[in-house]
């Protein structure tokens, strides 16, 4: 028994939970034509692919078929080529570069938010729309947005309750109160079908009644308090998320649908077209569920490179993921692959087979894998003189289980039954070369296809040349064996081998092949494949089928008939699905164009390039599944539920995407306008096709009218040029298609006018009629006359003008002087003036503003996974005597040498402020409780320490009373101020000189 593998990463794990009759109920058609997660493609782009910033908080599709995404650095849009991103740099420039969220509404208009609380919104057109935030609203992050019946856009800000924006910019905001549910909003809302809104929140989800009343779901719905927000699927179910549970609204109660506390926290849900349900997570990946069943991507497959904050699916089915390292996309194909990521010995597979055992045999470019069951690819060793791994051409089982490989120049190997590595090369007979076919005779010898003839391997194993009149000389291509007759391929037609004597069969002409590639027995017939397409041999006669019977292609690799009645054919362009009765029929020549299907990069093939010149290319396992080498690994494919895979995407959208006249972009907007071009001026419209299947092979066509041209097929360009158009009115229509569809219906994609130049303008020519008229009547004398008066007049004028020039150029100096002498003394004041306001003017240490400014920031730095914090209040004890004592002249000397000892015993990170008469603020990021009340400890011996004031009457010190508190979830810079200032009175009234900690 060979050496075993490990499993192959199923396309899925299973895991049990806790699910609900809800879930169990949904349509088992549904699932069982849900497909396997390993039919999903995976793409991910990061930085590195041209996104501006990995986190992607929000994702949605425009009416051009453009994705959209927020991003912390900027709008961007993806049309499957492209990312284009706009941000406070662009034209027009955005407010703020960190997008909240999107949301399109019916018109097709897309509504994003920012950082800022400012409104943005990019219309069908083109045309953008900003609205800066209402002195009204906070400037903090809107995080979601949600448009209602009337198509009002709800906006959900940041820990500050809820806005609305109708479509022509009437802005509406309620501020919560500091205690109302809707003070503490998570990042989701939605609305039922009722047209509640509810909304999530850190303690629970929200709803408001659309008559304007907010309340919590009733007690008895039992829902877990906590982090809570709602998702509306597309097929009207209401799911609720708390965590890591997922709850559906069934009969207005909530019924726990998926319990999923062992895959971690929440982050993100989304119903596909298949009605199941796609899950992210905060740490455990992307989740799918549907009815009992809870899926997780395979490792292999995993788009959890960090946090998934977004989920949409477009309009071709691919699922987009949003996560905090990057985008990923998730295309449902009929075709997986297993590369050398998956544990392939390499990339371009050559050869394909199945053994008596069911394991699969993959011949790479890199080595040998074996394939057990559905486990993982093991990589055989074989020894070669180079050390290095040979590349694999041909495989074949014999009757005792060796697996003979013919390989490209390191000879002949045999793996046996028990794992020995047997090698043949020229020691052995061998000739040198590749070899590229095997095969085992009537008589169980083996026959070895090499670069110079046919071989058969003896008992003895050594190799000799096939003892047959007149052998197949050269490179041998393909070998069959039909009883005692051996059909040999040739790069010059077959050979057939019979009793000791060769027969050549030949094709002659333009249309007739030379390479035959393989065989393959359908019945009683025998199919040979070749690079003039293909031949059937029946009753000593043979038909062809090429291009002129609707064969795309003239090389056709490898030929496999499953268990449908289809024959799969491969070839450098894609994989052919055709009928076999339309075959046989296109053969008999009673059909004259052949009903077939062509398969692609665009129906999840990492390569259209299939293996030629290698066998076997292409195996039909026992299980029904179809193996298909490929120059990017090996492709599998189910033909049985072939059909319920989407064949042909649909012809991908036009859309504008720039204009430029003379190299130089310029702004149009599309609703009504017309471009008007100057004239022998460069045109430039820049097009595409937002699709994300197969985007680079979309091709085009393209009409102007106006020009009298017909259609124009521009193939992948997607720019035209245009520079020899005459003066008058035009339209540019574009249609855009998948390689083989049908022409959709033209869009039109911009009105232009190319407009006259000056003189070719009418009023230029009357003008010039009148001007010959007069200059006619004038006589060559009083031209001169005129000259000479205008002349000297003309002296005169320029010599006052000089003058009056010059006296202004003296008074224009002297101004710009006393200018730069006013905005130097403006600036020196701005400075004065913002320093003024986030410091305290007495001590010299922050005041109150930027102390609770600085509270807030931290506050919304921990929301957002930053680092805890804490925070103390310090009173100066008995400082109302030393004013009373002293004079208020010595107390401030006191608050100035206070903070003095406060500023030195902290930490640079640490935030010193002024917060009252007598009250200092100190804020202390990333401390526990312990390590900040060991540095306020630190302050009261420092405080202890001093033993002269610089005020002598206080030689007996100054002493100080200090409340400490550490951030709590929920906590406002209100809530937190108050916790210290209640543990600082604490501590005085325990008898000051003290620090009370909670």
């Amino acid at each position: 028994m060979r050496t075993g593998l490990a499993g192959l990463c199923g396309v899925a794990s299973l895991w049990s939970a806790d699910v609900s009759q809800a879930a169990l109920a949904q349509d088992p058609l549904v699932q069982d034509t849900l497909p396997s997660l390993g039919n999903y493609a995976i793409k991910h782009w990061t930085t590195q692919d041209g996104l501006p910033q990995n986190s992607i908080r929000d994702i949605s599709q425009g009416p051009d078929g453009r994705m959209w995404f927020a991003t912390w650095e900027g709008l961007v849009s993806y049309d499957g080529l492209n990312f284009h991103i706009q941000n406070r740099g662009s034209d027009p420039p955005l407010p703020d570069n960190g997008i909240g969220a999107l949301v399109t509404d019916a018109a097709g208009d897309m509504w994003f938010s920012d950082a800022r609380g400012d409104i943005g919104r990019h219309d069908i057109d083109g045309s953008w729309h900003f609205w800066p935030h209402e002195s009204s609203a906070p400037a903090t992050l809107i995080q979601s947005m949600k448009i209602d019946r009337k198509g009002d856009v709800w906006l959900l800000y940041e820990n500050h309750g809820l806005g609305t924006m109708s479509h022509s910019g009437v802005f509406h905001y309620n501020a919560p109160g500091p205690n109302q549910p809707l003070s503490t909003v998570y990042r989701n809302m939605a609305f039922d079908s009722s047209d509640a809104l509810w909304v999530g929140t850190y303690s629970g989800i929200v709803i408001r009644e659309a008559n304007g009343h907010v309340h919590q779901p009733p007690a008895s719905w039992n829902l877990p308090h906590g982090l809570s927000w709602p998702y509306h699927a597309p097929d009207g179910t209401f799911w609720v998320v708390s965590d890591s549970r997922i709850f559906s609204i069934v009969d207005n109660r909530p019924e726990l649908a998926y319990d999923l506390r062992n895959h971690g926290r929440v982050t993100a849900l989304l119903q596909d077209r298949h009605k199941a349900l796609w899950v992210g997570t905060e740490d455990h990946g992307l989740i799918r569920l549907s009815g009992d069943r809870i899926e997780t991507m395979p490792d292999t497959l995993d788009p959890a490179a960090g946090r998934i904050l977004s989920l949409a699916e477009d309009r071709e089915g691919s699922i987009w993921v949003g996560t905090s390292a990057g985008l990923f996309r998730l295309q449902e194909t009929p075709f997986s692959a297993i590369r050398r990521h998956n544990g392939l010995a390499g990339d371009f597979v050559r050869t394909v087979m199945e053994d008596h055992a069911n394991n699969l045999w993959v011949g790479t470019d890199g080595g040998l894998s074996e394939i057990i069951g559905d486990g993982p690819p093991q990589t055989w060793p074989l020894p070669t003189r180079s050390g290095h791994q040979p590349e694999v051409l041909a495989s074949v089982e014999a009757r005792d289980g060796t697996v003979w490989l013919g390989t490209y120049a390191d000879g002949l190997f045999g793996i046996l039954a028990d794992g020995t590595i047997r090698h043949l090369d020229a020691g052995n007979g061998l000739p040198p070369g590749n070899i590229r076919a095997l095969a085992f005779d009537a008589a169980g010898q083996l026959l070895i296809g090499t670069q110079h003839g046919l071989y058969t391997l003896d008992d003895t194993g050594q190799v000799h040349h096939v003892a047959v009149r007149n052998p197949p000389s050269g490179l041998i291509t393909a070998l069959y064996v039909e009883g005692d007759r051996i059909w040999v391929g040739t790069l010059d037609g077959v050979r057939i081998i019979h009793e000791g004597n060769t027969q050549a069969l030949k094709f002659h002409g333009l249309d007739g092949a030379h390479t035959i590639f393989g065989f393959l027995p359908i019945g009683t017939d025998l199919w040979f494949t070749s690079d003039r397409g293909l031949y059937r041999y029946r009753h000593g006669k043979t038909a062809h089928v090429g291009r002129a019977a609707g064969l795309p292609v003239d090389s056709v690799f490898a030929l496999a008939q499953d268990h449908d009645g289809y024959v799969w054919a491969t070839s450098n362009r894609g994989i052919f699905r055709i009928l076999l009765t339309d075959l046989e029929k296109a053969a008999d020549g009673a059909q004259h164009h052949l009903s077939l299907i062509q398969l692609d990069e665009s129906n999840g093939l990492s390569s259209s390039q299939a293996s030629g010149s290698a066998q076997p290319s292409i195996a039909l396992r026992r299980d029904g599944s179809l193996w298909i080498a490929t120059a990017i690994g090996i492709a599998r494919t189910e033909p049985a539920r072939f059909n319920d895979f989407l064949i042909k995407p649909p012809p991908p959208p036009v859309a504008l995407d720039g204009i430029a006249v003379d190299g130089r972009d310029i702004r149009y907007v599309r609703r009504g306008g017309v471009l008007h071009v100057p004239s022998r001026h460069n045109l430039t419209i820049r097009y595409t096709a937002p699709s994300y299947i197969a985007p680079a092979e979309i091709i085009f066509r393209t009409t102007i009218k106006g020009s009298g041209a017909s259609w124009t097929t521009t193939g992948k360009a997607r720019t035209l040029e245009l520079t020899s158009l005459p003066p008058g009115r035009y339209t540019l229509s574009t249609a855009a298609a998948h390689p083989g569809q049908a022409w959709p219906q033209p869009v039109t994609l911009v009105d232009f006018v190319i407009d006259p130049k000056w003189w070719q303008r009418r009023r230029f020519w009357v003008f010039c009629t009148l001007m010959l008229g007069g200059l006619i009547g004038l006589s060559y004398g009083a031209i001169v006359w005129r000259y000479r008066v205008e002349a000297r007049k003309l002296s005169r004028i320029i010599e006052r003008r000089t003058r009056d020039l010059q006296a202004q150029t003296t008074r224009l100096e002297q101004a710009d002087m006393e200018k730069d002498a006013l905005l130097a003394r403006l600036n020196i004041q701005m400075e004065l003036t913002a320093k003024q306001a986030r410091e305290d003017a007495l001590t010299g240490v922050y005041n109150r503003r930027a102390f609770d400014e600085a509270v807030e920031t931290m506050l919304s730095g921990v929301r957002d996974g930053g680092p805890e914090f804490c925070l103390a209040i310090i009173d100066i004890d008995h400082f109302k005597a030393i004013n009373d004592n002293h004079s208020h002249q010595s107390g401030d000397q006191v608050l100035r040498e206070v903070a003095s000892l406060l500023k030195a015993g902290t930490h640079a990170a640490d935030m010193v402020a002024r917060i009252g008469g007598e009250e200092f603020g100190v804020l202390l990021p990333a401390q526990s409780l312990q390590a900040a009340q060991a540095r306020l400890e630190s302050l009261r011996e420092d405080f202890h320490g001093k033993s002269e004031w610089e005020i002598p009457a206080l030689e007996g010190g100054v002493t100080f009373s200090a409340g400490l508190t550490r951030f709590e979830p929920g906590d406002t810079v209100k809530s937190l101020l108050k916790r210290a200032d209640k543990l600082l009175y604490g501590a005085k009234h325990a008898g000051r000189d003290r620090i009370h900690v909670a």
